[in-house]
């Protein structure tokens, strides 16, 4: 029976062997899972670590286009606003060298009809003058003939009234 037990015992130990290595399979089979899910976790970290920089990098990007658009806009507003306000300055400046212009004309213009009218009152000034001389000498003739005449006259009249006799101081209406 020691040749039985013996190999009762080595083939006990020999499933206990294989027993064990199954274990030991199973352990290492375990080990080698865990490793593998360790590495894939760790693998899907880093894959979500750099796909979160590449958006990080591709939001500073689009930002930073975003930011540069708006400047050029903001730019391109300002330079238009400024076109604007140097065509309505110019326009302005075209409208009151215009109006002055047109101030200028009407002075010039009144300046020489007032020149001429000027000329026209000086001529009929002189015209004036030149009569009133001509009438001044007629008069001064018509004034001394008629003196002459009304001395004549009221001489007359002193001898005809000298002749009729004196009124009643009641017949003051004859």
């Amino acid at each position: 029976m020691n040749s039985k037990w013996m190999l009762a015992a080595a083939s006990g130990a020999v499933l206990l062997s294989q027993a064990a290595v199954a274990d030991l399979n199973a352990g290492v089979n375990a080990a080698v899972n865990a490793q593998a899910d360790a590495d894939a976790a760790e693998q899907t970290v880093r894959d979500q670590r750099d796909a979160a920089k590449t958006d990080a990098k591709q939001a500073e990007k689009d930002a930073r286009a975003q930011r540069d658009q708006m400047e050029s806009d903001a730019k391109a507003r300002h330079d238009e606003m400024k076109e604007d306000a140097k065509a309505k300055r110019d326009a302005m400046k075209d409208d009151a060298n215009a109006m002055g212009d047109d101030a200028r004309a009407k002075h010039d213009a009144n300046m020489k009809k007032m020149e001429e009218n000027r000329d026209a009152a000086r001529q009929r000034h002189e015209d004036a003058m030149n009569n009133a001389q001509g009438a001044g000498a007629n008069a001064n003739a018509e004034m001394k003939a008629g003196a002459a005449g009304v001395n004549a006259e009221a001489k007359a009249d002193a001898k005809a009234g000298a002749e009729k006799k004196e009124k009643s101081w009641y017949n003051f209406w004859d």
